[in-house]
């Protein structure tokens, strides 16, 4: 009878390990790049001219470091891209962790108190508004046109491409790429005019009083990870 007994508890533990075996078997591995974004407020067009200028300028970049949730030790936005699937995670105001599949037409929020994944287009155009006169203008980042531009810029050990997207219903609404030609594309939501980018956009920036305001890749490195990295846990709850 113990001989039957050891028998079963010996088929049972095979069983459960051959059973693990083909789970860890069946998990993906996903090759990608994290890039870890910081501000980047570049070198002013223009000489201040006053050091009232200076101090709205000072204002201004730390109005958008508090936004951003930027600190020394953690930076604002951190991205994992490969050729299939996007993880953005964004801190600050409208932060979060967006998730997507290259290959399909809709992302994902994810709340992570909440347990829930929001469902959203992976196209979202940036729609905001500024004052032309004495009437409010709408500005959406559906109108920009994407132009090839010549010049490259070393960010991270890549060189780097330069591309301008201009409105042509708004032509000093100009945003600056400089982007890595052989890093797969990165784009998410209302940042969704990136996917015409050819590459991943490593510097994005605009200018706004003669100061540039924008991102800048400060490090990038080659991760493996597991695909579920990438998609919403299956605890979570979808909502439309």
């Amino acid at each position: 009878m113990n001989y039957i007994k050891s028998y079963l508890i010996l088929l049972l533990s095979l069983s459960a390990f051959l059973a693990n075996g083909q789970q860890l078997k069946q998990e993906k591995n996903v090759v990608a790049w994290k890039i870890s974004y910081a501000l980047d407020f570049g070198s002013p067009k223009q000489k201040i001219a006053s050091s009232k200028e200076d101090q709205g300028q000072i204002a201004m970049m730390e109005l958008a470091r508090s936004l951003s949730g930027s600190t020394d030790d953690s930076p604002p936005l951190i991205c994992y891209v490969s050729p299939e699937y996007i993880r953005v995670e964004q801190k600050g105001l409208g932060g979060g962790i967006t998730l997507a599949d290259k290959r399909d037409t809709v992302s994902y929020q994810l709340d992570t108190t909440e347990k829930t994944a929001s469902r959203y287009p992976a196209a979202m155009p940036n729609i905001q508004t500024a004052m032309a006169g004495d009437s409010m203008m709408v500005i959406s980042s559906a109108d920009f046109v994407m132009e090839l531009k010549p010049g490259t810029l070393q960010i991270q050990g890549y060189t780097c491409k330069k591309a301008i997207f201009v409105n042509p219903n708004s032509p000093e609404n100009v945003i600056t790429v400089w982007y890595a030609a052989e890093l797969p594309r990165l784009y998410w939501q209302k940042y969704s005019y990136l996917k015409s980018v050819p590459g991943c956009a490593l510097a994005i920036g605009t200018l706004s009083r003669g100061m540039n305001i924008g991102i800048k890749a400060n490090q990038i490195e080659k991760v493996k990870l597991s695909e579920s990295f990438f998609v919403p846990p299956s605890k979570y709850k979808i909502n439309d």
